[in-house]
């Protein structure tokens, strides 16, 4: 029952978000490990933010987007244990969590954004980092870390020479 259980809420998951590797397990497992509503998460090469579900709707706007387009968060809901077995499948409760997975480009390190909660334009309350404009809008912001890429065999061009050390 309990694999019944974790895989249809694995599949709940995975087929309800639109950003990271979606597939992975430890995405799924990292997200499911998530007690409470905080300030941004860096997770591999992608970013998850929380909000508390007591708010119907929360969406994010990016600065490297200009803000022209809002991602809404979705509910974080997990196999309910108390709930009665059913026979079309798995009860699922809120896990009092809103969530948003956002990959940014690359060429992004400072991730400025803003949170829109019940309509009005905000910063993050979870978030303490935040900065302010030169219109004096107050923009949340998530510092991505530089991730060196390791050098291989295709990185060097054809005709270069390559020096070995005996």
């Amino acid at each position: 029952m309990k694999t019944i259980m974790t895989v249809s809420l694995l599949l709940f998951i995975i087929g309800n978000i639109g950003a990271l590797d979606t597939e992975s397990y430890q995405f799924v497992d990292y997200l499911l490990s998530i007690e409470s509503p905080g300030a941004p998460r860096l997770f591999e090469d992608g970013v998850i933010f929380t909000a508390p579900s007591s708010y119907r709707h929360v969406g994010i706007a990016f600065a490297h987007e200009g803000f022209s387009t809002v991602y809404w968060f979705r509910r974080l809901m997990t196999p309910d244990p108390d709930a009665k077995p059913q026979k079309k499948g798995v009860s699922y409760r809120d896990s009092g969590i809103l969530f948003h997975a956002y990959t940014p480009p690359a060429e992004v390190v400072e991730l400025e954004y803003r949170l829109v909660i019940e309509g009005l334009w905000t910063l993050d309350p979870a978030n303490p980092r935040y900065r302010i404009d030169s219109a004096g809008l107050s923009r949340s912001v998530v510092l991505i870390p530089v991730t060196q890429k390791t050098p291989s065999t295709s990185d060097v061009q054809s005709g270069s020479q390559v020096q070995v050390r005996r």
